[in-house]
Protein backbone atom coordinates (compact mmCIF):
# COMPACT_ATOMS: atom_id res chain seq x y z
CA UNK A 1 0.00 0.00 0.00
CA UNK A 2 2.87 2.38 0.54
CA UNK A 3 4.92 1.46 -2.45
CA UNK A 4 1.97 2.37 -4.56
CA UNK A 5 1.23 5.57 -2.99
CA UNK A 6 4.89 6.74 -3.19
CA UNK A 7 4.44 6.15 -7.20
CA UNK A 8 0.71 7.88 -7.27
CA UNK A 9 2.89 10.80 -5.43
CA UNK A 10 5.82 10.88 -7.59
CA UNK A 11 3.27 10.32 -10.81
CA UNK A 12 1.16 14.40 -9.25
CA UNK A 13 4.64 15.61 -8.55
CA UNK A 14 6.39 15.02 -12.16
CA UNK A 15 3.15 16.21 -13.58
CA UNK A 16 3.01 19.23 -11.25
CA UNK A 17 6.80 20.42 -12.04
CA UNK A 18 5.51 19.41 -16.12
CA UNK A 19 2.56 21.81 -16.44
CA UNK A 20 4.79 24.58 -14.06
CA UNK A 21 7.98 24.29 -16.76
CA UNK A 22 5.30 24.50 -19.50
CA UNK A 23 3.47 27.94 -18.22
CA UNK A 24 7.26 28.94 -17.85
CA UNK A 25 7.39 28.63 -14.16
CA UNK A 26 11.62 28.25 -14.48
CA UNK A 27 12.23 30.63 -17.17
CA UNK A 28 14.95 33.24 -16.47
CA UNK A 29 13.54 37.31 -15.40
CA UNK A 30 15.80 39.31 -17.55
CA UNK A 31 16.29 42.87 -15.90
CA UNK A 32 17.43 45.90 -17.89
CA UNK A 33 17.74 49.61 -17.60
CA UNK A 34 15.98 50.89 -20.04
CA UNK A 35 14.08 54.02 -20.71
CA UNK A 36 10.14 53.76 -20.95
CA UNK A 37 8.57 54.46 -24.11
CA UNK A 38 5.00 56.30 -24.16
CA UNK A 39 2.11 53.82 -23.88
CA UNK A 40 -1.50 54.82 -23.97
CA UNK A 41 -3.68 52.51 -21.82
CA UNK A 42 -7.73 52.25 -21.73
CA UNK A 43 -9.21 50.64 -18.89
CA UNK A 44 -10.43 51.67 -15.66
CA UNK A 45 -8.98 52.91 -12.54
CA UNK A 46 -9.78 50.89 -9.11
CA UNK A 47 -8.81 51.68 -5.69
CA UNK A 48 -9.43 49.25 -2.78
CA UNK A 49 -8.72 45.75 -1.31
CA UNK A 50 -6.84 43.25 -3.80
CA UNK A 51 -8.95 41.08 -2.93
CA UNK A 52 -12.56 43.20 -4.45
CA UNK A 53 -14.71 41.80 -6.62
CA UNK A 54 -14.63 44.86 -8.77
CA UNK A 55 -11.00 44.19 -9.27
CA UNK A 56 -11.89 40.95 -10.94
CA UNK A 57 -14.27 42.62 -13.03
CA UNK A 58 -12.52 44.90 -14.39
CA UNK A 59 -10.30 42.58 -15.55
CA UNK A 60 -12.84 40.59 -16.96
CA UNK A 61 -13.91 43.79 -18.39
CA UNK A 62 -10.60 44.54 -20.68
CA UNK A 63 -10.22 41.01 -21.26
CA UNK A 64 -14.01 41.23 -23.07
CA UNK A 65 -12.76 44.00 -24.81
CA UNK A 66 -9.92 42.64 -26.58
CA UNK A 67 -12.39 38.90 -27.33
CA UNK A 68 -15.45 41.29 -28.98
CA UNK A 69 -12.94 43.89 -30.36
CA UNK A 70 -13.90 46.59 -28.70
CA UNK A 71 -9.94 47.12 -28.70
CA UNK A 72 -6.93 46.07 -30.15
CA UNK A 73 -4.10 45.53 -28.12
CA UNK A 74 -2.26 43.95 -25.22
CA UNK A 75 -3.52 43.73 -21.61
CA UNK A 76 -1.76 46.18 -19.75
CA UNK A 77 -2.02 47.89 -15.84
CA UNK A 78 -1.11 51.14 -14.26
CA UNK A 79 0.03 50.22 -10.82
CA UNK A 80 0.62 53.61 -8.28
CA UNK A 81 1.46 51.61 -5.45
CA UNK A 82 2.85 48.17 -4.21
CA UNK A 83 0.07 46.24 -2.78
CA UNK A 84 2.52 43.66 -1.42
CA UNK A 85 3.70 46.70 1.06
CA UNK A 86 0.61 48.42 2.36
CA UNK A 87 -1.48 45.97 3.60
CA UNK A 88 -3.51 44.11 -0.14
CA UNK A 89 -4.70 47.50 -0.95
CA UNK A 90 -4.00 48.31 -4.99
CA UNK A 91 -4.16 52.15 -6.73
CA UNK A 92 -4.24 50.63 -10.73
CA UNK A 93 -5.21 51.47 -13.65
CA UNK A 94 -6.23 48.29 -15.58
CA UNK A 95 -7.07 48.02 -19.63
CA UNK A 96 -5.40 47.17 -22.71
CA UNK A 97 -2.48 49.03 -24.53
CA UNK A 98 -3.41 50.31 -27.55
CA UNK A 99 -1.74 52.81 -30.39
CA UNK A 100 -4.96 54.25 -31.43
CA UNK A 101 -6.27 57.01 -29.04
CA UNK A 102 -9.23 57.88 -31.40
CA UNK A 103 -11.09 54.75 -31.18
CA UNK A 104 -15.01 54.54 -29.11
CA UNK A 105 -14.07 53.83 -25.94
CA UNK A 106 -16.07 50.61 -24.15
CA UNK A 107 -18.62 52.26 -21.98
CA UNK A 108 -16.85 53.72 -18.13
CA UNK A 109 -13.04 53.21 -19.68
CA UNK A 110 -11.15 56.57 -20.38
CA UNK A 111 -7.09 56.35 -21.65
CA UNK A 112 -4.14 57.05 -19.45
CA UNK A 113 -1.02 57.84 -21.20
CA UNK A 114 2.40 56.78 -19.39
CA UNK A 115 4.90 58.87 -20.55
CA UNK A 116 8.00 58.17 -22.38
CA UNK A 117 11.87 59.38 -21.93
CA UNK A 118 11.70 57.66 -18.05
CA UNK A 119 14.32 56.10 -16.69
CA UNK A 120 13.07 52.34 -15.74
CA UNK A 121 14.06 48.75 -14.44
CA UNK A 122 12.73 46.61 -17.06
CA UNK A 123 11.67 43.08 -15.99
CA UNK A 124 10.69 40.36 -18.81
CA UNK A 125 9.95 36.94 -18.63
CA UNK A 126 8.37 34.32 -21.25
CA UNK A 127 5.83 32.86 -18.58
CA UNK A 128 2.31 32.89 -18.26
CA UNK A 129 0.17 36.08 -17.03
CA UNK A 130 -0.58 34.07 -13.82
CA UNK A 131 2.81 32.94 -12.60
CA UNK A 132 4.52 36.13 -14.67
CA UNK A 133 3.51 39.30 -12.69
CA UNK A 134 5.05 37.57 -9.16
CA UNK A 135 8.08 36.29 -10.49
CA UNK A 136 9.66 39.34 -12.51
CA UNK A 137 8.16 41.76 -9.40
CA UNK A 138 10.56 39.51 -7.17
CA UNK A 139 13.02 40.09 -9.74
CA UNK A 140 12.65 43.47 -9.43
CA UNK A 141 13.28 44.16 -6.09
CA UNK A 142 16.05 41.67 -5.37
CA UNK A 143 18.54 43.62 -8.58
CA UNK A 144 17.12 46.99 -6.81
CA UNK A 145 18.65 45.89 -3.72
CA UNK A 146 21.41 44.30 -5.12
CA UNK A 147 22.02 47.37 -7.22
CA UNK A 148 21.07 49.74 -4.64
CA UNK A 149 18.42 51.42 -6.84
CA UNK A 150 15.41 53.45 -5.08
CA UNK A 151 12.45 52.42 -7.23
CA UNK A 152 9.46 54.49 -7.41
CA UNK A 153 5.87 53.49 -6.74
CA UNK A 154 5.03 53.67 -10.41
CA UNK A 155 4.76 50.20 -12.12
CA UNK A 156 3.39 49.45 -15.83
CA UNK A 157 2.51 46.25 -16.94
CA UNK A 158 2.04 44.69 -20.09
CA UNK A 159 1.56 41.05 -21.38
CA UNK A 160 1.60 40.98 -25.18
CA UNK A 161 0.25 38.01 -26.87
CA UNK A 162 3.04 35.49 -27.90
CA UNK A 163 5.94 37.79 -26.55
CA UNK A 164 7.56 37.84 -22.95
CA UNK A 165 5.38 39.88 -20.14
CA UNK A 166 6.92 42.84 -19.24
CA UNK A 167 7.30 45.43 -16.18
CA UNK A 168 8.66 48.51 -15.88
CA UNK A 169 9.42 50.21 -12.30
CA UNK A 170 10.22 53.98 -12.48
CA UNK A 171 13.81 54.61 -10.91
CA UNK A 172 14.23 57.66 -8.97
CA UNK A 173 16.76 59.92 -9.60
CA UNK A 174 19.57 60.26 -6.71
Amino acid sequence: MQKKFLIYMAIVIGLVLVFYTYMGGFAEVKITKATSTSLFVAGKYFEGSTEAEELGQIYQQAGEAVEQKQLTGDFAGIFYNNPSRDSKTVKAFIGVAIQDTSVALPAGFTVRVVPGGQPVLKGELDANITIAPRRIYSALFDYAKEQNLTLQEFYVERFPEGKPAVVEVGLSKK
